[in-house]
């Protein structure tokens, strides 16, 4: 494992202003947990998907600032929202996803695996990399809001939605037995007759989106498909946070390994989940065992996206010790806390 020191104390403060502002930093606790951006106006109305999406390529520094940050935040270039997410294309296949969930939900289809979500992404993508994306852009509307994807909650009592102007009215949806009518706090939520309450366990929406994220960087580095180049020198947010994660894969790296795309793939999602807990694991009362269940989560979503790939995961998997980063940035030899062996994941719920 390579250490050397993170930043400069004026580049380390900007990295903890930069990622304080983040979607990385927890749950929104509002009881009506979903707000809807409105799309950019040069997107107008969103039609039915025209044919395959495919990303073919990413930017390990754009796709770490889009996965860090909630859709509706100025610090993301417009051109990342555009590629990742806004993109027409794009926004029909993720709008399509829904309306699929929701009359697989009125067939009185099952909540679904993550696994299962991921192969109906495939209706609309040839690519898997493509499928993981639109899989954590569609879970992180329907978890947290904040995004031009239109699905907001309107009411809670009765529990009602509005997707692209039409209620979805939870009273009208049967009821599968093995759904959960309420969310990880209790509040009234669609999510887990959407999603399996048992894959991941009832603890944060959120796991499923991160779930996706970690698959997605994981197959993209292990299928070659990133531009690993750095950020480059820059004080803005793009370049902090893009420089802060570079810095981390290159901290992990073990010179016991060879340095493979899918060990750089690996890495490149565990620098992402190590961050988060280093930097936000106290949050809301956050505990080292919550952070190690994240963790877990994190893991088994990269080991999916390495399966796609064509890899099994060979190598370790670092959880920090909960907020374990300081002024002067994250120093990975001294913040792990714990090391997982990925052969030892556990299929879902606590550790």
């Amino acid at each position: 494992m390579t250490r050397k020191p993170l930043w400069t104390r004026v580049s380390a403060l900007l990295l903890m202003a930069a990622l304080l502002g983040g979607c990385w930093g927890g749950p929104n606790v509002s009881p009506l947990e979903i707000v809807t951006v409105e799309p950019p106006p040069e997107f107008g109305p969103i039609g039915p998907p025209s044919g395959l999406v495919r990303l073919e390529r990413v930017s390990q520094t754009e796709l770490s600032i889009f996965f860090s940050q909630y859709e509706d935040d100025s610090d993301i270039p417009a051109d990342v929202l555009e590629r990742y997410l806004t993109d027409p294309a794009m926004m029909a296949a993720q709008t399509a996803m829904i309306n699929g969930l929701i009359d697989h939900v009125q067939a009185g289809g099952a909540p679904l695996t993550p696994q299962e979500f991921y192969q109906q992404a495939l209706a609309y993508t040839d690519d898997p990399g493509t499928a993981l994306i639109l899989c954590h852009n569609v879970l992180k509307a329907m978890a947290r809001g904040r995004s031009p994807i239109p699905w907001e909650k309107t009411t809670e009592q009765p529990l009602v939605y509005l997707f692209e102007g039409q209620a979805v009215n939870a009273a009208e949806l049967p009821l599968h037995p093995d759904a959960a009518t309420t969310g990880s706090r209790g509040q009234p939520s669609l999510f887990y007759r959407f999603f399996s309450p048992t894959a991941l366990g009832r603890y944060d929406e959120g796991d499923w989106y991160h779930y996706y994220l970690e698959a997605a960087t994981a197959y993209y580095g292990a299928t070659g498909r990133a531009d690993t180049s750095g950020p480059g020198l820059g004080f803005d947010y793009y370049h902090v946070v893009g420089g802060a994660v570079d810095d981390t894969i290159n901290q992990m790296r073990d010179s016991g390994y060879e340095d493979t795309p899918a060990y750089r793939g690996w890495r490149w999602a565990n620098a992402l989940s190590f961050l988060e807990e280093a930097f936000y694991g106290t949050d809301f009362g956050g505990t080292q065992e919550e952070a190690g269940r994240e963790a877990r989560d994190h893991m088994r979503g990269a080991i999916f996206g390495l399966s796609l790939a064509g890899y099994e995961a060979d190598w370790p998997w670092l959880v920090p010790r909960i907020g374990s980063a300081s002024s002067t940035g994250v120093d990975v030899s001294d913040a792990t806390y714990e090391t997982l062996d990925p052969a030892t994941a556990p299929e879902g719920g606590s550790p």
